[in-house]
């Protein structure tokens, strides 16, 4: 008899066990399964810009490790849906930027965040580096002779348009500056 209570509590022991190591085991798959969202989400350069404004000296990607991040190999380049203000061309090479040099501007431009991008109406160059240009043009009806913007925002403008318009390892496109419909940022070939 003594044994047969033993028998049965041992037996009693594996129910116990395998549901030890079945929590073990899903806690482990729900780590995993959130790793891999937290992988999944796709790079963005505007995110990107917007994450250096605060503290342009901070823990950031460099604009090189920035533009071979991974998820920036993985877009379908162009066919992604557009943000509502971003205007890309797609149809005229020539005039397109390259990316890399693109990125660094952006970089340049985010790490000046608290300072004013004035822009006038025939437009002013931001940055120029390699083949790449960003610049701003104010325009709009009865528009002020120049406009400004703080150039934290006119970076993350310019990220907003590098993540809508890239195709092949180049850029081209326009899209109004963060909080003001009058001053429009565009990436270009410089020029063009």
């Amino acid at each position: 008899m003594v044994n047969v209570i033993r028998a049965a509590g041992f037996l009693a022991f594996f129910p116990l066990l395998s549901l030890i190591t079945a929590a073990s085991t899903a806690t482990e798959a729900n780590v995993d399964v959130r790793a891999a969202a937290q992988e999944s989400v796709p790079f963005s350069f505007e995110k990107w810009a917007d994450d250096i404004m605060p503290n342009p000296n901070g823990q950031h990607p460099s604009h090189k490790e920035a533009f071979l991040s991974p998820s920036t190999k993985l877009r379908p380049y162009g066919l992604e849906k557009r943000q509502a203000d971003v205007s890309c061309t797609f149809n005229n090479p020539g005039g397109a930027a390259s990316v890399a040099d693109a990125v660094w501007c952006i970089d340049f431009i985010v790490a000046r965040a608290n300072v004013l991008c004035r822009a006038a109406v025939s437009g002013t160059s931001f940055c120029r580096r390699g083949q790449a240009q960003i610049t701003g043009v104010v325009y709009g009806t009865n528009t002020p002779r120049d406009n400004a913007r703080l150039c934290g925002n006119v970076g993350r403008s310019a990220g907003q348009i590098t993540d809508a318009c890239t195709r092949n390892g180049l850029v081209f496109g326009q899209n109004n500056a963060w909080g003001n419909g009058n001053l429009r940022v565009h990436i270009r070939a410089p020029n063009f």
